[in-house]
């Protein structure tokens, strides 16, 4: 019985490095910065509402008494509560909302950065001002 179904042994142990950048290679939008090429600031954080905030939106939902979430993997940046950011459609600005909560798998957060997979809760919007490709930005 072989263990390994593609041969008698693995050929190669490519480093998480190799294959982050074949990832990123092969990914339509150019992938995502790597801890080297993102920019960094004093404290190892992105100042709220610098612009640099960015998540394609995946997935729509109406919460009722509570209001419309959109959710989504972060790209770049970091969201915080209480963040003014922009709903982009077709390379205009669509709406502008503020950022009432974060949430992450049913914790409460006070921000995400890139690579989280989070839910927005968004101020003032009704399930049919947003759509799915939409991107929110900060």
């Amino acid at each position: 019985m072989r263990l390994w179904p593609f041969g008698s042994k693995k050929a190669d142990d490519m480093s998480v490095e190799t294959l982050l950048d074949r990832a990123n290679a092969a990914s339509p939008t150019g992938g995502v910065p790597t801890a080297a090429q993102a920019p960094a600031s004093a404290d190892g954080a992105d100042a709220a509402g610098d612009g640099t905030f960015r998540m394609p939106v995946e997935d729509i939902f109406s919460i009722q008494g509570r209001g419309t979430v959109v959710t989504g993997r972060v790209e770049a940046g970091a969201v915080r509560v209480g963040m003014q950011v922009n709903v982009v459609r077709d390379g205009g600005v669509a709406t502008t909302t503020k950022v009432t909560g974060v949430e992450m798998f049913r914790k409460v957060l006070d921000s995400a950065t890139v690579g989280d997979n989070v839910g927005l809760l968004l101020e003032r919007l009704g399930k049919e001002d947003v759509h799915q490709g939409d991107v929110i930005q900060g």
